[in-house]
């Protein structure tokens, strides 16, 4: 039955036990299996007739769950009341039995009146810290509904935050691109269609991924690979490129797009304003359990390089809305001249990722 719970009804039952032990008096000469069978027998009949109290105090506490504190204490009151007056009346008629369990004399309203008193302030006791732990456990379920409902609208505005710095990425490429396109159709137009042919094939794959949370590191290397192509049409000999990759790392998870980022700035800002061109490496390796990502070029360097770092900024922003302090990443430049883009972020792979 609703309210009446296993945990309640054992409470009750060693309440009433206790209250035999300590008032019931036996004569020297009993037995004490015969002092066993009156404790049982009595802490029988006393659970029975407290049941009545037991049961309207459960049926008070689920009528009055949406109701005011005043109302709900004053149903708990009486509730107590009328379960203490059954009690003292379920234990007179237990009396006038023919096996009355208690056989002390007295006057015929003393007896359920005592009953009722002693009911009435120990079912009043229990009532009480029956009520305020279920008032504790409301105010801590209600506080875990509010911190589990911080948690779903921070991870809404994390997603939204991705979203929106993601948005500003794809443009990032394109807009790059288009003016590359643009330039090569006034020069060289059939240099200036391949390059949209190959621009065409890097948007269907880029697209179609862009929305995802993380990615293969080999998916990603693959889309480094034909960004680097678009370049390699316009820039020619001028664009060198190298990529160690080891085939066990392939299968690494990272956020999506910022390798391309790395590679884009690379070729943007180092190798592009140098007149001879220059070598774009991309590699990467493990430390334990962090991925480190490398974009290297051996272009102009910190020196002469422009642009305010939206891509860089970017991706900083988006590693600390996924990964807070445990992600990283790190610019450095050459002594000769370039400079190095280290992205550390933990560990996962595609078989972890399945598992979680």
């Amino acid at each position: 039955m609703q309210g009446i719970t296993p945990a309640r009804l054992g409470v009750i039952a060693l309440l009433c036990l206790m209250n035999n032990v300590v008032n019931d008096t036996f004569p020297v000469f009993i037995s004490a299996w015969d002092r066993i069978y009156a404790t049982f027998y009595n802490t029988s009949i006393f659970f029975i007739s407290a049941l009545p109290m037991l049961f309207l105090v459960a049926r008070a506490e689920i009528w009055t769950a949406r109701s005011s504190n005043r109302a709900r204490i004053a149903a708990l009151a009486l509730a107590v009341v009328v379960g203490a007056l059954l009690f003292a009346l379920v234990r007179l008629g237990l009396r006038g039995g023919r096996l009355p369990l208690v056989g002390v004399p007295g006057s015929f309203w003393q007896y359920p009146a005592g009953h009722f008193f002693s009911l009435l302030v120990k079912g009043g006791l229990l009532t009480s810290v029956l009520y305020f732990a279920a008032r504790e456990r409301d105010s801590q379920r209600r506080l875990d509904q509010t911190r589990l409902a911080r948690v779903e609208i921070d991870k809404q505005m994390a997603e939204a935050r991705l979203q929106l710095l993601q948005a500003q990425i794809e443009p990032h490429f394109l807009f790059n691109s288009l003016a590359s396109i643009k330039r090569l159709y006034e020069t060289h137009p059939e240099e200036g269609r391949s390059l949209l042919r190959n621009l065409g094939d890097y948007l269907r794959v880029a697209i179609s991924r862009a929305g995802l949370r993380e990615a293969r590191l080999g998916e990603e290397v693959a889309l480094a690979r034909s960004f680097l192509a678009i370049f390699e049409v316009r820039m020619g000999r001028r664009l060198r490129v190298r990529i160690d990759v080891p085939a066990e790392l392939e299968s690494g998870l990272l956020p999506p797009l910022m390798v391309g980022t790395l590679v884009e700035n690379a070729i943007k800002h180092g190798i592009g304003p140098r007149a001879a061109g220059g070598t774009v490496c991309l590699s990467a390796r493990r430390a334990g359990d962090v991925l480190e990502v490398e974009v290297a070029d051996d272009g102009v360097g910190f020196r002469w390089r422009s642009g305010h770092g939206i891509g860089l900024a970017n991706i900083r922003a988006r590693l600390e809305t996924l990964f807070e302090a445990s992600a990283s990443l790190e610019l450095s430049g050459g002594a000769g001249g370039g400079v190095t883009a280290t992205l550390r972020l933990p560990f996962r792979d595609t078989a972890a990722a399945q598992a979680a």
